[in-house]
């Protein structure tokens, strides 16, 4: 297969944005100007008042998460006074996005400075309105939080003359990628996170040199992909946090992880009619765990097929209490995304292949590392993909003999364009 490959100028550019756009961790330095990484929240649940700190739907800047960036950057003035004492650092700031779209509330809830404070509460009180988050349907208020990172501004010249290169260092799930590495063929939406490193200053550099090797002295990029494992949402914010810093303690089920994957995998019934379609997937459900342990209200928020949603809303709902979440050594109620699996035992002789840990993954005649997952690939960046499946002895042989003795585990050829970033 042959795909049309970007051109670099365009990958880099994809790369930065997508730095902003996924984390919002990538540091862009212009003279005195701060940098700006909106919206870190977890979802998190209905306080007292009505406000929400998770909707269905969360409240939406106009445009979308790149025009609050413009906007933020257009807007901040980094005050003189910060300047002159050196002050730099992130300001966390917390508003209300009500029901209206109007912005409110807001208040500082990681400090700096007085005068950075200001400045980030400043330009909160001139955000337009936003598209209102909704729950159930309905418009409702819900609370953000942005983080604003006023940092020093890098020299002209080495920000100007500093840009990803071919001999960047780039790691995903902290895995580093061979040196031949393209980072064109990553679809960036598939990571959670996007970090650039930059080179400079010289003891930056150093830095990244003594912890990354030689090569590192043209940057790095450290990229994390999204899990689709259980995660964890606060529901309620009723414990005194103004008291206590302490991070929350998510539920957990008796036993832990380990327990609750055999307990799910013991108590699935394959339905009659998708082990006769041989429907398979995964289904993804939702339930909140009260500050009893119990399980309330399983709803499926992604779903593969009537008959195995409705299985996996049987398990949930059978499962026993858990250890509830606590905050501040409070009880606090708890969400639960827990993904169930449902994959049927097929005879091996009747198994389709499967790429395994072995299975070698050239890039460009270059093996990636093991952890390496296709689902990252962005196609259009690929000139060619083949699969060479060890499919009789013959083939196998012919394999092993080529590319060695993983190769009787399968081999993915991907090339691009080009051999470099």
């Amino acid at each position: 297969m042959f795909l049309q490959k970007s051109t670099k100028p365009g990958i880099i550019k994809q790369l930065f944005i997508a730095s902003f756009a996924i984390c919002f961790s990538g540091n862009v330095h212009a003279t005195q100007t701060p940098t700006v990484q909106p919206i870190l929240t977890n979802a998190q649940a209905v306080a007292e008042d009505s406000v929400y700190t998770f909707a269905e739907k969360m409240p939406e800047f106009p445009g979308g998460e790149k025009a609050l960036i413009e906007f933020l950057r257009k807007t901040i003035v980094f005050p003189d006074e910060a300047l002159k004492n050196n002050e730099h650092g992130k300001v966390y700031v917390q508003f209300v996005v009500r029901k209206t779209g109007k912005v409110g509330d807001a208040k500082i809830i990681k400090s700096v400075s007085t005068s950075l404070d200001n400045e980030a509460l400043r330009v909160i009180g001139l955000l337009p309105d936003w598209i209102p988050g909704e729950q159930s349907g309905e418009k409702v208020s819900v609370t953000r939080v942005i983080p604003i990172s006023f940092q020093p501004a890098a020299p002209k010249d080495t920000v100007a003359e500093w840009q990803p290169n071919e001999k960047t260092v780039v790691l995903i799930d902290d895995v580093k990628m061979p040196e031949s590495f393209n980072i064109g063929i990553i679809n960036l939406g598939k990571m959670a996170t996007a970090t650039v490193l930059k080179p400079f200053p010289d003891k930056e550099k150093s830095t990244l040199i003594k912890k990354y090797g030689k090569q590192a002295a043209d940057g790095v990029i450290l990229l994390t992909s999204k899990k689709e494992g259980i995660q964890y949402l606060l529901a309620d914010s009723t414990a005194n946090t103004d008291a206590c810093k302490d991070a929350a303690v998510m539920p957990s089920f008796p036993g832990g992880e380990a327990s609750l994957t055999a307990y799910i995998a013991d108590s699935i019934q394959y339905p009659f009619v998708a082990k006769r379609l041989k429907t398979q997937g995964k289904v993804i459900v939702q339930f909140l765990i009260d500050k009893s342990g119990k399980i309330n209200d399983p709803k499926v928020i992604r779903g593969t097929d009537y008959f195995l949603d409705k299985e996996a809303l049987r398990v949930i709902g059978a499962m026993p209490n858990w250890t509830p979440a606590t905050k501040c050594n409070e009880k606090v109620n708890a969400y639960v995304n827990l993904p169930v699996v449902f994959k049927l035992d097929v005879p091996a002789k009747e198994k389709a292949w499967e790429r395994d840990a072995k299975t070698i993954i050239l890039l460009n005649g270059e093996r990636l590392p093991a952890t390496f997952n296709l689902d990252w690939l962005n196609y259009a960046g690929l000139t060619g993909y083949q699969v060479l499946q060890p499919t009789t002895k013959e083939v196998t042989k012919k394999l092993t003999s080529q590319y060695g003795k993983d190769a009787a585990h399968g081999v993915i050829l991907i090339s691009t364009t080009s051999d470099k970033k």
